[in-house]
């Protein structure tokens, strides 16, 4: 198939993979409870996006379920030391809202500025953890990277506000095109990246 055909072809067939992505990443959060489901549910996702973007077609169901098995404990250890980090950082951002003038302006963007950070990193986490990388290695990937590539997250975040917008005005994709995209994202700016990391 060429021409035209081809790429409404290409354009379907990736719009349905995403679609099913989506669905198994709901099914495996609720799993674990959400709490204990998000983080290697998403990590999974990340692995079977980086199959497909290599143009590998792995059973989508075994291979999603592997990984999430294989991720389960480093992922949530990632995720709850991150929580705590976040909830540390919301009591000082609630604190920060008490001040006032300049300290105001200091306190609550540097918080601000942190959270995002960590949000970052927590994704960037998730193609270390989903290719079988223990707790500490992923992080120091995930933090390489968020150092060595600030153009390349001002793009992740970009199409994050984006894909916001996008939900607010049409919430009926929400439960097909939602954390997919995103997941996506982040495998499409920064796999490459890892790769090379890796190698040297």
């Amino acid at each position: 198939m060429k021409g035209t055909g081809a790429v409404i072809y290409q354009c379907c067939d990736w719009l349905m993979r995403l679609a099913v992505l989506n669905i198994l990443w709901l099914t495996f959060s609720m799993a674990g409870l959400l709490v204990f489901g998000v983080f290697p549910a998403s990590a999974a996702a990340s692995a079977l996006l980086k199959e497909w973007v290599a143009g590998e077609r792995p059973a989508s169901f075994s291979y999603f379920r592997s990984i999430y098995r294989q991720s389960f404990f480093s992922s949530n250890t990632v995720f709850t030391g991150g929580s705590l980090v976040f909830i540390l950082l919301g009591l000082n951002l609630y604190t920060s809202l008490q001040f006032q003038g300049i300290l105001f302006y200091l306190f609550v963007s540097g918080t601000i500025f942190l959270m995002s950070g960590l949000f970052l990193l927590l994704m960037l986490t998730l193609l270390p953890l989903g290719s079988g990388e223990k707790t500490m290695p992923s992080l120091r990937h995930a933090f390489h990277l968020l150092m060595c590539y600030p153009g390349r997250l001002v793009s992740l975040s970009a199409g994050i506000v984006l894909l916001l917008v996008c939900i607010r005005y049409v919430p009926g994709i929400l439960p097909l095109y939602s954390v997919n995209l995103i997941l996506f994202l982040v495998v499409a700016l920064f796999t490459n990246q890892l790769r090379l990391d890796a190698v040297s």
